[in-house]
């Protein structure tokens, strides 16, 4: 098993001009957008190449072709852009993603909820923050499926819908939220077109986790609140921060302990915020410019 730190300050940091999103001028004076963390719109950071950041030595890891961690101000948004061939699954963090699309699915959704597409032959949507007074953070990846020309589809998860029955939502413990359509074995709100899954960890201080990744497996880990620290069977270890990644190849048990410290959007203090995105094994994943 190897673990790779990919670290927050190694992202490429995107913030694009309002006016390509049918977006209005920024507003640097208004007191409601979070200046501290952008003067724009919206900032973006890419793990993998997207929009302007072309790096053919960080083009994807696997099947995970796209993550993106995305804060958008508040009354600011997406405007209609259209989509294809991918699995787009949007992980929120803070405020409410609000999406419309073109199969006529309007919904608003807040902090740990899962907003996903199939886009296959085409969609349309847009993503916006409604909110007049908060900023609007969440996780966007695009998985590649397993074939081309699939019927669009709109799926979420909302942990405080009547989908939540068959995942736990309490903290220090994995939900399973995504996985394949295929797989038979397990029963998550959120199934894709492809050989993946999506586990998602909070942690409280002090708190530890295991996982044991299968042969021939790998996995993609953001940690997105808080600070964790990861270790594997053969005490490999690695500390990941807010925004950090890490690229875990091959099977083997992790651990992961919760160090941090952080204030979140319900008032409380989190230690940690984990995603991690498990599939299967492709030899030579990863970045080389690292």
């Amino acid at each position: 098993m190897s673990l790779k730190h990919v670290p927050g300050s190694k992202l490429h940091v995107s913030e694009p001009n309002p006016s390509w999103f049918g977006n209005p001028p920024n507003e640097k004076k208004n007191p409601h957008w979070d200046i501290a963390t952008s003067e724009n719109w919206l900032k973006s950071r890419f793990h993998f190449s997207f929009a302007e950041y072309s790096n053919y030595q960080n083009s994807n890891f696997g099947v995970l072709r796209v993550m993106n961690d995305d804060f958008v101000q508040a009354d600011r948004g997406f405007g209609t852009h259209g989509h294809a061939n991918m699995e787009i699954i949007t992980y929120i963090l803070q405020g409410k993603l609000a999406h419309k699309d073109s199969m006529g699915t309007e919904e608003a959704l807040g902090r740990g909820s899962v907003q996903f597409m199939t886009s296959g032959r085409g969609v349309r949507h847009s993503e916006f923050n409604h909110e007049k007074e908060k900023g609007l953070r969440f996780i966007q990846t695009w998985i590649v499926p397993r074939k081309s020309g699939l019927v669009p589809n709109y799926g979420s998860f909302d942990p405080d819908g009547d989908n939540s029955k068959n995942v736990c939502t309490s903290r220090n413990q994995w939900r399973h939220l995504v996985s394949d359509i295929q797989d038979r074995s397990t029963d998550t709100p959120v199934q894709i077109e492809q050989d993946a899954n999506l586990y998602v960890a909070e942690m409280d201080d002090g708190q530890s986790l295991d996982f044991q990744l299968k042969d021939n497996r790998m996995a993609y880990i953001l940690c997105a609140e808080g600070s964790v620290k990861i270790r594997d069977g053969t005490d490999n270890e690695v500390t990941l921060q807010r925004h950090d990644g890490c690229e875990v190849k091959m099977g083997g048990n992790l651990t992961f302990k919760a160090i941090g410290s952080e204030k979140v959007e319900d008032g409380t203090n989190l230690s940690a915020h984990v995603l991690m995105f498990e599939m299967a094994h492709v030899e030579g994943a990863g970045r080389s410019d690292l």
